[in-house]
C-alpha cells in the first residue's frame, strides 16, 4: 500500500500484531533497504522525521514533535512471539530501560500533562487516590495505575517487547540510543544522502535516576527487569544499583498491556486462569494457536 503524500510503504502483519490481521507493524522507506520497527521514547519522533525527509517532497510540518505520528504509526506487536513478517532489513534503536521511563515522566507528565487530558480515565485516578499532576515519586510507585488510566502513559512505559517482539535476532541492525550518529551514517550511506537527524520530543524538563527516592528506584528496576534480561547485550541495570529482589507478580513493562479481563488494583495482567487463557488465544490467528 503507497501513500503518495509521505511515498512510504506501510507494512501489513498478518500474524503477530495483537491487534491481528491488517494490523501495520513496520515502516519501510519506499526504494531502500530499511525497515524500521519504532520504540516509544527511544528517538521515533526523530527517525520518522528524517526518512519522511529522504522524499524530500515533504511540506513542512508545523509540528513536527507530533505530527510525525500521524503520518508514520508505532504499532502494537505481541511481546512473546519474533516478529516473523516476511520483511527484509530490520532496525531499530533500543534505550536504557531506566532513562526510557524517565523520559516518558518528562515529556507525557511534566512537559504534556497527558492525565489533565479528555482521554485520561480521572475517575480511576480518582478511585486511587492519585493526583492528575504527580511528582516523580508518586508517579513511578503507582506507575501502574498511571498506565491503567491513560492509554498515553501506558504506550510510552510499555515493553520494547510490544513493539519489536520477543527477539532482536531479527533485526540486522540494533542500534543503541546514544549511537544516534551511526543511525545517521548507516541511513546515509543506505540512501547516498547525508542524513542529519533531528533531535524532536526532547523533554524540556529532564528527570535523572539520582531524583528518585530509594524505594522508587527499586520500583523503577523492578517494572523494567523483563526489558534489561531483553536488553542484555545493550545495557547493563548494574549502573543503577541493579536489580533489587522481589515477587515474580510484581508489575512490570510487560504487564501494562495485558489481557483487560484479569484486571486487578491498577495492573493489567496476561491471563492467568483457563478460561481467561482460551479468550487470550482466541484473539490470535489460527496459525499461532495450533503452533505453527
Amino acid at each position: 500500500m503507497k501513500s503518495e503524500t509521505i511515498a512510504f510503504v506501510r507494512s501489513y502483519g498478518d500474524t503477530l500484531a495483537l491487534a491481528g490481521k491488517g494490523s501495520e507493524m513496520a515502516i519501510q522507506a519506499e526504494k531502500l533497504p530499511v525497515t524500521y520497527y519504532p520504540i516509544p521514547k527511544s528517538g521515533s519522533s526523530s527517525i520518522k522525521y528524517a526518512l519522511m525527509s529522504l522524499r524530500g517532497k515533504q511540506a513542512p510540518l508545523a509540528d513536527p514533535d507530533n505530527e510525525v505520528h500521524s503520518h508514520l504509526f508505532t504499532s502494537w506487536v505481541d511481546p512473546f512471539a519474533p516478529v516473523y513478517d516476511g520483511l527484509r532489513h530490520k532496525f531499530t534503536i533500543v534505550r536504557d530501560p531506566l532513562e526510557r521511563l524517565l523520559s516518558a515522566y518528562s515529556s507525557r507528565v511534566l512537559d504534556t500533562n497527558v492525565l489533565m487530558r479528555s482521554s485520561t480515565k480521572a475517575e480511576m485516578l480518582e478511585a486511587f487516590g492519585l493526583p492528575t499532576d504527580p511528582d516523580l515519586d508518586t508517579f513511578i510507585l503507582n506507575v501502574e495505575k498511571y498506565s491503567a488510566s491513560s492509554w498515553e502513559i501506558r504506550f510510552h512505559v510499555a515493553s520494547p517487547r510490544h513493539f519489536v517482539g520477543s527477539s532482536l535476532f531479527l533485526f540486522e541492525r540494533v542500534f543503541r540510543f546514544e549511537e544516534m550518529n551511526k543511525v545517521e551514517a548507516f541511513l546515509s550511506s543506505v540512501s547516498g544522502r547525508e542524513i542529519a537527524i533531528p533531535r524532536l520530543q526532547a523533554a524540556r524538563r529532564k528527570v535523572s535516576p539520582s531524583d528518585l527516592s530509594p524505594a522508587a528506584l527499586a520500583k523503577a528496576m523492578r517494572f523494567c527487569r523483563y526489558d534489561y534480561a531483553f536488553l542484555v547485550d545493550y545495557y547493563d541495570p548494574a549502573r543503577w544499583g541493579g536489580i533489587p529482589d522481589g515477587e515474580p507478580g510484581e508489575t512490570s513493562s510487560l504487564h501494562v498491556n495485558g489481557d483487560p479481563t484479569a484486571f486487578r488494583d491498577g495492573r493489567l495482567l496476561y491471563p492467568r486462569t483457563l478460561r481467561n487463557f482460551r479468550n487470550f488465544l482466541a484473539k490470535r490467528p489460527l496459525a499461532m494457536r495450533v503452533g505453527h
